[in-house]
């Protein structure tokens, strides 16, 4: 039998075992760390360059992709040439239009001429209004004509020309009266009568009160004269035409 063990020489023993178990282990920690790095000697693990996707060729679509196209711009509308009676219309026109710019000038006589080219015009109404612009063209150089000297001369015109419905007319006539007899009563009330006939009350008002205080009886023909009809709803008209008699 051999010797037996001293409990001393035991318990070192026992120390000893636990530090080469210690050592032989390695911690959880330190595995985990082992085994998500990988090792030099496993393949692809060494460091090399890093391998890049090859650029696809510009102007080529890739698989799946539509092609992108610039819609094409709509061809240019063409445009026929005009016919011989649409340029003779068209020159027409500008005839017509320069006759009456000159018109408008009172330029009778040059536009007169013009509207009379155009009085056979293929164009039925631009025809029709060329005739119309002729009468009145002559009817004006007519009117100009006339030797107008004193104040009863153009009043006299001036009826007339009320009568015929041309008021803003007979107006021009009438002052040029007024300027050779600023005092003639009748003249003042066929002033008034040609505003009101164009709805102009307060011009009416005005001359139908000087021709009354130039002369009383106005007043009374104004009660009856049909052409202050547009007047008959204005209170001044009224007070003017019947004024309240004084108390005694």
């Amino acid at each position: 039998m051999g010797k037996a063990e001293s409990p001393q020489r035991r318990s070192n023993r026992t120390e000893m075992n636990k530090t080469k178990s210690t050592k032989a282990r390695p911690s959880t920690a330190t595995q985990r760390s082992r085994e998500s790095t990988p090792s030099r000697s496993q393949p692809g693990a060494a460091k090399g360059p890093a391998i890049r996707a090859k650029a696809a060729p510009k102007g080529a679509a890739g698989k799946g992709q539509a092609l992108h196209k610039t819609p094409a711009s709509p061809p240019p509308p063409i445009r026929r040439k005009p016919t011989r009676e649409e340029i003779a219309f068209q020159q027409s026109m500008q005839r017509f239009e320069s006759g009456l710019q000159l018109f408008n000038q009172n330029q009778l006589s040059k536009a007169r001429a013009v509207f009379e080219r155009l009085r056979e015009n293929p164009a039925p109404e631009l025809a029709e209004r060329a005739r119309v612009y002729v009468r009145i063209c002559n009817q004006r150089l007519s009117r100009e004509t006339l030797q107008l000297k004193t104040a009863e001369d153009y009043y006299n015109y001036a009826v007339g020309l009320a009568n015929q419905g041309e008021a803003e007319e007979s107006e021009q006539h009438l002052l040029k009266a007024l300027k050779l007899a600023p005092k003639a009563d009748y003249i003042y009330y066929a002033m008034a009568t040609t505003y009101a006939l164009r709805d102009n009350v307060e011009g009416a008002l005005e001359y139908l009160l000087k021709a009354i205080e130039l002369n009383e009886r106005n007043r009374y023909q104004a009660q009856n004269d049909s052409d202050f009809a547009s007047l008959l709803e204005d209170p001044r008209f009224t007070e003017l035409l019947y004024p309240e008699k004084p108390i005694m």
